[in-house]
C-alpha cells in the first residue's frame, strides 16, 4: 500500500482542501502518514497570504524531498496557482499545480510520477464550485464545512482573488448531506467557511447564507454552528434577527475590520468605513444578549500615518475584542498595493504590531474577567499541552478554557466554573 503524507499552510479552507483530497487517496487504496514519516508521496497544500506563508510553502516542499528523495513531491494550491514555474525552481518539486487541479490531484499523480509537471489552469475558467466527495476529518474535534470558495472584492493588499478565483458557491444539499454524515459519526460543533462567506447564494437560486444556516440548525445531532469570517455589510437587521433565533449558532463572530483608520480603509479598497463597522456590531448585540467578537487587524499598510494608526488602535479597544489576529502588511505581487509608496520600515512595522497586540490584550482581559466565577458549557477537545492532568476546550463563545479532569474524553460536554485568567485563556474546574 503506497503511503501519502500532507502538509497544509494557511486558512481553514485550505485545510478543508487537504482534507477532501485525503479522501480521494484513501478511496484509491492509499494511506495516510505524518509529514515527518517516509512516504511514497507527498503534498504541500500552500498558502501566499503573506510573504512568510509564501516561504514556508516553499521549505515544506523542500523537507520532503530530503525526507524520501525518491518520492513523488507535489505542491497545490494557491501559491502553485501564482508562481508555478517559481515554485518548481525553487523547490525541485516533481508535480505542481494550482487550485483548479486538486479536485483531481490522484488522477494527475498517477499519470505523471516523478516526470517534471506544471499544471495551473486559468482560476478565472472557474464558473461553478467543483468538489468530488466529501473531507474526511476526525469527528473527535470541531469539523470545517467548506461552502463557498472564490472572492469578487479585490482588496489592494489581498492575491486570494487571483489564487481562489470569482466567488463559486456549494449547492445546500451537498452541504446538508456532508454534515448529517459528521452528526451521524458523532460530531458535536460544525465551522462553516468559506473564501468570502457572505457572498455564498450569490450564484444560487433563492439561497443565501443564512438561509443556509437555517437548514443546518435543524440538523440531529449536531449542538452547535459557528461561522468563518464575515464581512461588515453582511450584518443587517434580517440577518442579525434570523441567525439571533437559530438554536445552535454560536455567537462568536468573526467580523474583519483590517483597520479602524477610515483613509487606511478607502486605499486598502475595503467596502466599509469604521463607523459602518460599529453599527454591524451595534446590530449583533441589538439582537443576542451577548456577542464575543474576534478580527484581523494590518498594520504597517504602505502610507500608514503615525495619526491613522492611533485611529485604528483606538477603534480596535473601542469594540472590545476577546481575540485580535495582527498582521504586519505584506506586499503580494500582482495586487495594488504591491506598488503603493510609502512603505513603513520594518521597525515601525514592528513596534505598531506589538502596540495593537497589547492593546487588544487588554480588552481581551476585560472580557475575561466578566466571565470568573460563571459556569460555562465546554465542548472537550483535547489534552492541555501545558498543562498535566488538564483538558482544553471552547465555550460558546470561542474562549479557549483549562480545566482539570481524569476522565474526559474528546467530545464530551463538560460544564466548567471559570476561576482565573491565564494569558490567553481561562481555567476553570469541572462542575
Amino acid at each position: 500500500m503506497k503511503r501519502v503524507a500532507f502538509f497544509t499552510l494557511g486558512c481553514k479552507v485550505n485545510q478543508y482542501d487537504t482534507d477532501v483530497m485525503k479522501a480521494s487517496f484513501v478511496e484509491r487504496g492509499y494511506s495516510c502518514v505524518d509529514f515527518s514519516e517516509e512516504a511514497d508521496i507527498y503534498v504541500v497544500n500552500t498558502c501566499t497570504v503573506t510573504a512568510v506563508a509564501a516561504r514556508k510553502s516553499r521549505q515544506m516542499a523542500t523537507k520532503a524531498r530530503k525526507t524520501n528523495p525518491g518520492a513523488v513531491v507535489v505542491v497545490t494550491g494557491c501559491l502553485g496557482q501564482l508562481e508555478s514555474e517559481k515554485v518548481m525552481e525553487m523547490t525541485g518539486a516533481d508535480i505542481v499545480t494550482g487550485n483548479v487541479e486538486k479536485s483531481a490531484i490522484v488522477d494527475i499523480i498517477e499519470e505523471h510520477g516523478n516526470e517534471s509537471l506544471i499544471q495551473s489552469e486559468d482560476i478565472f475558467g472557474e464558473s461553478g464550485y467543483t468538489q468530488h466527495g466529501d473531507s474526511m476529518q476526525d469527528t473527535r474535534t470541531r469539523i470545517f464545512i467548506k461552502v463557498q470558495d472564490g472572492c469578487d472584492n479585490f482588496c489592494s493588499y489581498c492575491a486570494i482573488p487571483f489564487a481562489r478565483g470569482r466567488s463559486r458557491s456549494r449547492e445546500p444539499g451537498k452541504v446538508i448531506n456532508e454534515i448529517k454524515k459528521y452528526a451521524d459519526a458523532g460530531a458535536r460543533e460544525i465551522v462553516v467557511t468559506g473564501i468570502h462567506l457572505d457572498s455564498y447564494g450569490r450564484n444560487l437560486e433563492n439561497m443565501s447564507l443564512i438561509d443556509l444556516l437555517e437548514k443546518i440548525d435543524d440538523i440531529p445531532g449536531i449542538q452547535r454552528v459557528r461561522l468563518g469570517s464575515l464581512e461588515p455589510a453582511s450584518i443587517s437587521e434580517d440577518f442579525a434577527k434570523r441567525a439571533a433565533g437559530l438554536k445552535k449558532l454560536c455567537p462568536h463572530f468573526h467580523l474583519s475590520l483590517q483597520s479602524g483608520s477610515d483613509s487606511v480603509l478607502e486605499r486598502m479598497k475595503r467596502r466599509y468605513s469604521s463607523d459602518e463597522y460599529a453599527k454591524a456590531v451595534g446590530i449583533l448585540q441589538e439582537n443576542f444578549d451577548k456577542i464575543y467578537l474576534t478580527t484581523d487587524v494590518i498594520v504597517g499598510f504602505p502610507g500608514e500615518t503615525e495619526k491613522e494608526f492611533n485611529e485604528s488602535l483606538d477603534f480596535v479597544s473601542s469594540i472590545g475584542f476577546i481575540k485580535v489576529h495582527v498582521f504586519k502588511f505584506s506586499p503580494r505581487k500582482g495586487t495594488l498595493a504591491y506598488g503603493m509608496k510609502g512603505k513603513i520600515p520594518g521597525d515601525i512595522k514592528k513596534t505598531r504590531s506589538e502596540c495593537m497586540i497589547n492593546a487588544a490584550g487588554e480588552s481581551r482581559d476585560k472580557l475575561f474577567d466578566e466571565l470568573i466565577g460563571k459556569t460555562e458549557e465546554v465542548i472537550v477537545e483535547q489534552e492541555h499541552p501545558g498543562k498535566p492532568g488538564f483538558w482544553e476546550g471552547h465555550t460558546k463563545g470561542y474562549i479557549k478554557v483549562a480545566f482539570e479532569c481524569t476522565k474526559c474524553r474528546p467530545n464530551e460536554l463538560a460544564l466548567v466554573k471559570i476561576n482565573e485568567i491565564n494569558g490567553d485563556f481561562v481555567v476553570g474546574c469541572l462542575k
